[in-house]
């Protein structure tokens, strides 16, 4: 059996959602009334970040100072370290920013990882916009980056492996062979009865994949238990 890690960014790997610490820093009026929209369902993600990415206003040194204040999971360090140990693929796959993504990594020292996300497109000194290399007619999501896609099966007999907290996580979260869920994507896949391993830490994924993919989720789930809070 050989495994693959999709791994959301954003609230995931990151403490907060990077997209919206930058709007909030840089962006000009509007982009709140764009975010009701999408969460409205009145358009979908890729829409509602290109408009938002549009109303940015910031140099690049703001920007960068901006992102070398996030924070990340510190046990992310670790969890990647391990993959590479035992030689399991592990990929960002993130409807978020490509740059912001590839900065934050490369600050921690592991900025070589694969990182499929939106592209960053800087148009002049204080002004942006974004592409989405990844997106895919008919996406439930209507996603600028369809993890859906990103979860097809590259081997035969793969194992798709998706760790997530979110919106953008849920229509992969149905497909995928193990799901490590927290925050909303946690309750979705309780709402939706998709078999999951609740968790809050990296630290605990990194012991879970010391006892090997392949043991039981109900396994899985006792090893993170003791940090989970209950609902």
């Amino acid at each position: 059996m050989t495994y693959r890690i999709l791994c959301d960014f954003d609230g995931t790997v990151t403490h907060g959602d990077v997209t919206d610490m930058l709007l909030e820093a840089f962006a000009e009026p509007g982009w709140r009334d764009i975010e009701a929209q999408w969460q409205a369902g009145v358009i979908g993600s890729a829409a509602c970040m290109e408009r938002q990415v549009a109303l940015l206003r910031c140099d690049r040194q703001a920007l960068n100072a901006m992102l070398d204040t996030v924070q990340i999971d510190v046990g992310f360090l670790g969890f990647a370290a391990r993959c590479r140990q035992l030689e399991i693929p592990l990929a960002i796959v993130s409807d978020g920013l490509d740059y912001a993504i590839r900065r934050i990594l490369s600050r921690d020292g592991i900025g070589d990882l694969p990182v499929i996300a939106n592209r960053l497109i800087f148009l002049d000194d204080e002004r942006y916009a974004m592409l989405s290399p990844h997106a895919v007619a008919g996406c439930r999501s209507a996603a600028g980056t369809c993890k859906c896609r990103a979860a097809d099966p590259v081997e035969k007999e793969e194992q798709i492996v998706l760790i997530g907290d979110g919106r953008s996580d849920f229509c992969v979260a149905e497909a995928a062979d193990i799901v490590f869920a927290k925050d909303e994507l946690l309750a979705y896949c309780r709402l939706q009865g998709i078999e999951h391993v609740p968790f809050e830490h990296f630290a605990q994924l990194t012991d879970f994949l010391s006892m090997g993919l392949d043991c039981e989720i109900a396994t899985a789930t006792a090893a993170c238990e003791p940090s989970v809070v209950a609902p």
